[in-house]
């Protein structure tokens, strides 16, 4: 992977990291997912003005990919609800990129040799101890981790039929576009579903922070997107969920969470994983 590409990776998971940690300090519920959305349907309305309608082969992708977006939304804040952002985030985003690994080389036609094999183990084996180094015996914590392993199948499954879409048409800024303004309309109709007429007075003290945090997290699924258009998705995927060395942070410094000698061994050797990638 070339340095700008993982450069721009890295930024993306930072960002992630960030709308992570403001959606369980906030709302972890759908009504601050539906604040953030907003800011997704602005990005991709402007992007539509220039990108136009989706070449025909997108939609599938676009529709399936909406779906399965909204559910991954619902497995998120109900994950958040029971479990701390150090547990729930690590074993989510680590179970996905293990799943795209073993899936890439059906699905996507991309075989993974050597550093990269490698480096997707470490980065994988880093999240995945991170979280678990939390992972207590109560009932509330097998929630979150019963929770967390779903919301990772759905990071997976998103992951795949993205990198397949942006691949599809002549151009994944289309494909982006189109996706930020469907999912960020289902989200709102579901939003309204479950709250009906209070849903207007609920989303207005998360508006400010949730539309920016939105237009935030779009411009980093973008980067995410056009990456793997130049890196096998695998690698990409694994990269960026480097972004756990940033919730970590952002759980331990603002949410107040622990980080033990454990949880700290994961974090070596998602670094380890990330320097590998780079090989």
């Amino acid at each position: 992977m070339d340095l700008p590409v993982l450069a721009l990776v890295l930024l993306a998971a930072v960002a992630h990291a960030a709308w992570n940690g403001w959606l369980k300090k906030s709302s972890p519920d759908f009504v601050g997912l539906a604040a953030m959305s907003i800011g997704w349907l602005i990005l991709g309305v402007i992007g539509l003005l220039f990108v136009g309608l989706p070449d025909e082969s997108h939609w599938p992708y676009l529709l399936l990919t909406t779906v399965v977006h909204t559910i991954y939304a619902a497995l998120l804040v109900n994950a958040y609800r029971h479990g701390e952002l150090s547990l729930t985030y690590p074993i989510a985003r680590g179970t996905g990129p293990l799943i795209v690994a073993l899936a890439a080389p059906f699905l996507l036609n991309e075989t993974l040799e050597g550093p990269g094999l490698l480096a997707v183990a470490l980065i994988v084996a880093g999240i995945l101890i991170i979280g678990l180094a939390s992972a207590g015996a109560s009932l509330r914590e097998r929630h979150a981790i019963v929770l967390s392993l779903a919301t990772g199948v759905a990071i997976a499954l998103y992951t795949l039929i993205d990198a397949a879409g942006a691949r599809a048409g002549s151009s994944p800024h289309t494909y982006s576009a189109w996706l930020f303004v469907l999912s960020a309309i289902a989200l709102l109709a579901v939003t309204g579903f479950v709250h009906g007429t209070a849903t207007c007075k609920l989303l207005r003290p998360h508006l400010r922070h949730g539309i920016a945090i939105g237009i935030l997290s779009a411009v980093a699924y973008s980067i995410v997107l056009w990456a793997m258009t130049v890196a096998p998705a695998a690698l990409v995927a694994a990269v960026r969920e480097t972004s756990i060395l940033f919730a970590a942070l952002i759980g331990w410094g603002f949410l107040g969470e622990r980080i033990t000698r454990l949880r700290w061994l994961g974090v070596a050797l998602t670094a380890v994983g990330l320097i590998v990638a780079r090989l």
